[in-house]
């Protein structure tokens, strides 16, 4: 007698065909397993329960009153900024803000990549420019972004591909919305008809 043995979802306990169908969670940080640790599940379990890959989320460490070990949160980026709805500065301002204090705390100079910069700046992405155009990066996308990867697709595609990031598919409805794309047209092609060679002649 022969055994069979049957790979199941560790999610829900559905049986997995194929082993090629399989797909991998790897659960990197829990609050009671300091190791990584691998599920092995079917896509349509985690897929469309996961976030966008353009969902943003912040990392927060919060000490509650008296409390000298902290509780870490995990958040989305709008939750995140709807904590400062009170607030009548915008969010990166008051990190800026918040930044620079703690640097004069500390005595230190804010700086980036060993360059000096004054206090209370940061660095801002150019998404319009040919070097961050198309980029993935949370908000709207500016008209001019837009017009520049519709104009330079493929130069942008071929960016994206080095930096091993996503690569703008003009197919996806997603896309299409994001950066005005337009899926191209399917033109129907016909080969020509020869004409028949017409000999003249008595017609009998």
């Amino acid at each position: 007698m022969g055994t069979i043995t049957v790979k199941v979802s560790d999610l829900t306990g559905n049986i997995i065909e194929q082993a090629e169908q399989a797909g991998r969670l790897v659960v990197e940080g829990h609050p009671t397993f300091p190791e990584p640790v691998t599920l092995e599940v079917l896509p349509e379990e985690v897929e469309g329960q996961l976030p966008s890959e353009e969902t943003s989320f912040v990392a927060v460490s919060y000490f509650a009153p008296g409390e000298v070990t902290p509780r870490r949160y995990v958040l989305p980026l709008e939750v995140f900024n709807n904590l400062f709805s009170e607030q009548e500065a915008d969010v990166e301002t008051v990190l800026d803000r918040a930044y620079a204090a703690q640097m004069q705390e500390q005595g230190k100079a804010r700086t980036t990549r060993g360059k000096r910069i004054p206090a209370g700046k940061r660095t801002r992405v150019d998404y319009t420019s040919p070097e961050h155009a198309g980029d993935p990066h949370r908000g709207i996308v500016s008209q001019e972004e837009a017009r520049y990867v519709r104009e330079n697709l493929n130069e942008v595609n071929a960016r994206l591909r080095e930096n091993d990031q996503r690569q703008i598919d003009p197919t996806d409805p997603k896309m299409q919305e994001r950066y005005g794309l337009r899926a191209e047209p399917i033109v129907e092609t016909h080969e020509p008809v020869e004409e028949a060679e017409v000999v003249e002649g008595d017609v009998r």
